[in-house]
């Protein structure tokens, strides 16, 4: 009787395998090994390489390139506007010099918008872009909601003292929250006031420049840490180390600005966490960085 039993058992699990078989064969035909974290695509002042930079133009092509984030750099006009430019004067990008010929050196907080929006900001790139105007930062945000675009913004506060005036702003069109924003600053301080006024999630990332970044790293890393999210590192200075210390504060690491496909493989094998960009639509680069193993 015994016997029996066991062979009975033994029947009933055999009967048991060969009917789960094909779904233990389906999942493990089915099964991926886990997505590596992808390396983000960041517009470098819109899509900067084809459309005159901190132009409508230049965003708006950056969102039908798929930009995972676009940048967004930030002043304050004379009147307290809050203006999409990199520079702090008008001469580079604008044909301020020619429209305001007595008024050099063209500093952007000398100028009210209504003095602003009289300038052309395309035709310096190129005269199909003649006419572009030096959007707000309203004007950007109206844009990307009336063209449904999903990519965040990469705000970057170009001078301290704005920052309650731009988290109200975005606040006023809800992109206050972590999916719609994030921020980045040369200036520690402007970092630090950011914080409080900011629900928690928004990342902050601490830019620092070349020679910054070839002394003191770990110091400067402990100091970051206390404030911000992640460092902005220029290309010519990040380097395994670099990401490696960084990550091990609990740091991302994003550098700028990366043109060439082989700098974007090497920097996607460090396991860099974003990369600035003047052609996000360059689908060769960005495929590649996505799919190269993470260390």
């Amino acid at each position: 009787m015994y016997m029996r039993r066991i062979t009975v058992f033994r029947s009933y699990l055999c009967t048991l395998f060969l009917l789960s078989l094909p779904i233990v064969l389906a999942a493990a035909a089915a099964w991926q090994p886990p997505s590596q974290p992808k390396t983000a695509v960041i517009a470098h002042r819109g899509a900067s390489g084809h459309a005159p930079e901190h132009t409508l133009s230049s965003y708006r092509l950056a969102a039908l390139m798929n930009a995972d984030y676009i940048e967004v750099d930030v002043r304050a006009t004379k009147d307290g506007k809050l203006v999409a430019l990199h520079d702090a004067t008008l001469a580079r990008t604008t044909n301020a010099e020619t429209v305001y010929p007595h008024r050099s050196p063209w500093r952007v907080s000398d100028f009210s918008l209504r003095e602003l929006k009289k300038l052309d900001a395309g035709s310096w790139f190129d005269p199909r872009f003649a006419g572009e105007r030096i959007p707000t930062l309203d004007e950007v945000i109206q844009m990307l909601k009336a063209e449904r675009v999903e990519a965040p913004l990469y705000i970057e506060t170009k001078q301290p003292g704005i920052e309650r005036a731009v988290v109200h702003l975005l606040k006023k069109h809800g992109f206050l929250q972590q999916r719609r924003v994030m921020f980045q600053s040369f200036h520690p301080e402007s970092l630090q006031a950011l914080r409080p006024l900011i629900p928690h999630g928004i990342r902050l990332i601490q830019l620092v420049g070349e020679k910054e970044a070839r002394s003191g790293r770990d110091e400067l890393l402990q100091q970051i840490a206390v404030y911000a999210d992640g460092i902005g590192l220029p290309l010519s200075a990040v380097t395994e180390e670099w990401v490696r210390a960084a990550h091990g504060r609990g740091l991302m690491v994003h550098v700028y600005t990366v043109n060439e496909p082989h700098d974007l493989a090497r920097l996607c094998a460090m396991g860099v966490d974003g990369v600035f960009t003047d052609y996000p639509d360059r689908p060769g680069r960005i495929a590649a960085c996505r799919r190269l193993p993470r260390h």
